[in-house]
C-alpha cells in the first residue's frame, strides 16, 4: 500500500512540473516576442530632441548628438565631439550600451515607439532626460 502512495505521489508531482513547463513556455514567448519588437523598433539613426537636467530645464541637445543602433546590436553615437562604437542589449526596461574598451552604461526606457525613444540616465548622480527622434 505504502509503494502505491508513493508511486502516486510521485506521479502528480511530475504531472504538476510538466504542467508549470507548459505554462511557462507562452510567457516565454511572450517575453521573446515583446524583446524582439524592442530591437526592431530600436534599429536605425536616433536624434536628440531634448536633453534635460533635472536640476536645469536647458536644452543639453544640440545636431552633434545622434545614436545609431544596428540589427546586429551594434551601435554608434556621437555627443559632441566624442564618437563611441560598441554592442548593446535590452534587458527588460533597460538600454545597455558597453562602448569599445570601456564599461557598461545602462539607462532606463521610458518610451520606444517607431519615431521616439526617451530615457533617463544619471550622469554626476542627476537625472537627465533624453529624448531623441528617429530619422
Amino acid at each position: 500500500m505504502t509503494f502505491i502512495k508513493q508511486h502516486h505521489s510521485t506521479h502528480n508531482l511530475t504531472k504538476t512540473s510538466t504542467m508549470k513547463k507548459l505554462l511557462m513556455l507562452p510567457l516565454a514567448l511572450i517575453l521573446f516576442t515583446c524583446n524582439s519588437e524592442k530591437y526592431e523598433l530600436l534599429n536605425g539613426k536616433w536624434n536628440c530632441h531634448s536633453w534635460t537636467i533635472e536640476s536645469s530645464e536647458d536644452n543639453q541637445c544640440s545636431s552633434n548628438v545622434y545614436f545609431m543602433f544596428s540589427p546586429d546590436k551594434t551601435y554608434s553615437s556621437k555627443i559632441g565631439s566624442l564618437e563611441e562604437k560598441g554592442h548593446f542589449m535590452l534587458s527588460g526596461d533597460k538600454l545597455i550600451c558597453t562602448p569599445e574598451g570601456k564599461m557598461d552604461i545602462g539607462v532606463e526606457i521610458n518610451t520606444l515607439t517607431q519615431d521616439t525613444l526617451r530615457f533617463t540616465m544619471s550622469r554626476s548622480g542627476q537625472k537627465e532626460i533624453v529624448t531623441l527622434l528617429k530619422e
